[in-house]
């Protein structure tokens, strides 16, 4: 398993945040993450079960970040050296935002963006361009696919957009 080394500052920290990405076939589904250890972190993210519903639904849940083949991409948009966000903080943002009354794919990634910008109107980040944001990570993302491996920590980078 790789690791992220020990000697140099990293940009992966418990308790930041980050939007995250995993692989899929066409594009990455995204969400947003507060890692509550080295390991691992709370999700935030619309999926869509048709199983339950032919339509885009809200889901919290445990992620694994380490070892998860999946997860390509995480992208700190605020750090907790600079004041965290709580979880229920997070929450409360997160369960205000509009899900997509729809199935379409791609629905994900403005539905994070409308959180991101909901984080920002609360106070708890400062953004200075959504659409900066947008474009840096779907840059960042998409070019993470060699990460989709149990054995490799996913690729980590720092907002320019975000504090």
């Amino acid at each position: 398993m790789s690791v992220l080394p020990v000697s140099e500052p990293s940009p992966f920290s418990v308790g930041s945040l980050y939007l995250i990405a995993f692989a899929q076939a066409r594009a990455p589904h995204i969400g947003i993450i507060l890692p509550t250890s080295l390991s691992s972190g709370i999700l935030f993210h619309i999926r869509i079960d048709r199983n339950a519903s032919p339509n885009w639904t809200y889901q919290t849940r445990l992620q694994n970040i380490v070892q998860d083949m999946f997860v390509t991409s995480l992208l700190r948009i605020r750090d907790v050296n600079i004041g965290g966000i709580t979880l229920e903080q997070l929450t409360s943002v997160a369960k205000s935002v509009a899900i997509p009354e729809n199935d379409e794919f791609g629905e994900c990634f403005p539905w994070v963006l409308k959180v991101v910008e909901m984080i920002h109107t609360n106070g708890y980040l400062t953004v200075s361009s959504l659409s900066g944001l947008h474009d840096e990570f779907r840059a960042f993302a998409n070019g993470n696919r060699a990460y989709a491996r149990r054995d490799k920590f996913p690729n980590v980078a720092i907002s320019t957009f975000c504090m």
